[in-house]
């Protein structure tokens, strides 16, 4: 999910400029924001945050403006607000409809099984967009920045490696078998003489040469 930006004003209105601003009035608490322009959380740190301090705040009451990337999905004819920053893919359409999210979405859940390109998938993005860090990747596509950086390792692994899962998308054994921990196992091992030492080993194993 995207990010969440909870912005301070003690000394006058701080106009967000990024993302239209929500504005959540009465909002006070024992957490420290002395120093800080913008605390980042996501939306369920953020829903965990209004319930504290709804419930345990005694400290006059002070402004917040919090700030939500979203887009809007068309669905029976009504606008639904969906938090988090626009599918890549959807860009260049100027309504989404439920449909065209849900095949996108169809499309994201395919690359579960396809680690190598989804990998590709992030490097586009971080190109297309500009983003050097998978900080800033997770931004875009809402999810663990950790994991994103998994999926990144894989392109690490030597061209015959990727062109063998690359050729072999069909088969549902090889997928099997060269999910992302397997493949993971095959980038740790260093050196591409040792990664295809490695992997040779891995398609004996299985039956597969």
């Amino acid at each position: 999910m995207s990010p969440v930006y909870c912005v301070t004003c003690l000394s006058g209105r701080t106009t967000p400029t990024r993302t239209e601003a929500i504005p959540v009035h009465g909002l006070s608490g024992s957490f420290s924001l002395e120093g800080k322009d913008a605390l980042e959380f996501s939306p369920q740190e953020m829903l965990e945050y209004i319930r504290f301090i709804r419930k345990h705040s005694k400290t006059f009451p002070r402004t917040y403006w919090c700030e939500f990337s979203f887009y809007f999905v068309l669905e029976n004819h009504r606008k639904r607000i969906c938090f988090g920053y626009r599918p890549e893919d959807l860009d260049d359409i100027d309504t989404i409809h439920k449909k065209a999210l849900k095949k996108h979405q169809i499309y994201l859940n395919r690359l579960e099984r396809f680690p190598l390109d989804k990998a590709e998938l992030y490097l586009r993005l971080k190109e297309s967009h500009g983003v050097n860090s998978v900080r800033d990747l997770s931004k875009i596509t809402g999810e663990d920045w950790s994991y994103i950086a998994k999926v990144l390792r894989l392109l690490e692994l030597p061209e015959p490696i990727k062109e063998f899962l690359q050729n072999n998308k069909r088969d549902p054994g090889i997928v099997r078998i060269f999910n992302l921990l397997k493949l993971l196992d095959i980038v740790r091992q260093g050196k591409a003489e040792a990664q295809l030492g490695f992997f040779r080993d891995v398609v004996e194993s299985n039956g597969l040469s």
